[in-house]
């Protein structure tokens, strides 16, 4: 069954489709003093997108060991299935990330699944790590997080979609908030800051709780 464009679920993926962020596993293997770049993301003194791309750079690994690392990112273990119900139910995913669309591809083909991507571009080989570089020439970049995922809504909006939105970070913040409460769906730090901001939205622990909510979803009213 073809995808109706008219229902878009755009879906972070570091976080909310796995359950751990890229960057977090490869700190894992590298020098303690790799942290020092999210830090500095953390105390306002380095952009999220630079803060992801040197931590990157640091890997030097094996494609063997990048599988292990992409395998710790604990990705939802009934993907191929979520992703074969979404499209039953004519909601069209769309990932939206401000991670690296190297590994995001990788992980997601070994589960033979290619929807629509925007992520930052990058090469990965063992000598030179994970390089990942600013979208050229496309609409929904920015130069602090690489790619723009409010504008990607926006976009959708603008062609008279229904959209719902799922995510953790703070880079889902502003995208979050122009999909309706009852299709916003938000676990991690972007749950805590719509709580405090007194916004509705849908908690969830596992990216299937998201899918499983989506069909009752698109019937109603936005």
């Amino acid at each position: 069954m073809k995808t109706s464009p008219e229902h878009i679920f755009i879906s972070d993926f570091d976080g909310t489709i796995t359950r751990r962020d890229f960057f977090r596993v490869a700190l894992e293997q590298l020098p303690a003093e790799c942290g020092r770049w999210w830090q500095a993301y953390e105390d306002g003194r380095l952009g999220h997108f630079e803060a992801l791309a040197r931590t990157f750079a640091e890997l030097r690994i094996s494609l063997d060991q990048m599988d292990e690392l992409l395998r710790a990112m604990d990705p939802e273990p009934e993907l191929a299935r979520c992703c074969g119900q979404l499209e039953q139910n004519r909601w069209q995913l769309v990932i939206a990330s401000a991670g690296c669309a190297w590994y995001i591809r990788r992980l997601l083909a070994w589960h033979h699944l290619h929807p629509t991507i925007y992520a930052n571009p990058g090469t990965f080989s063992p000598s030179h790590g994970l390089r990942m570089t600013l979208p050229a020439g496309e609409f929904f970049t920015c130069q602090t997080t690489g790619v723009d995922k409010e504008a990607i809504a926006r976009h959708y909006l603008e062609r008279g979609c229904t959209i719902a939105f799922a995510g953790d970070g703070r880079p889902d913040l502003k995208p979050a908030l122009l999909a309706p409460p009852h299709l916003r769906f938000a676990r991690g730090w972007l749950a805590e800051e719509l709580t405090r901001r007194q916004e509705g939205f849908l908690p969830f622990e596992r990216w299937a709780e998201v899918v499983t909510h989506l069909p009752d979803s698109a019937a109603q009213p936005t």
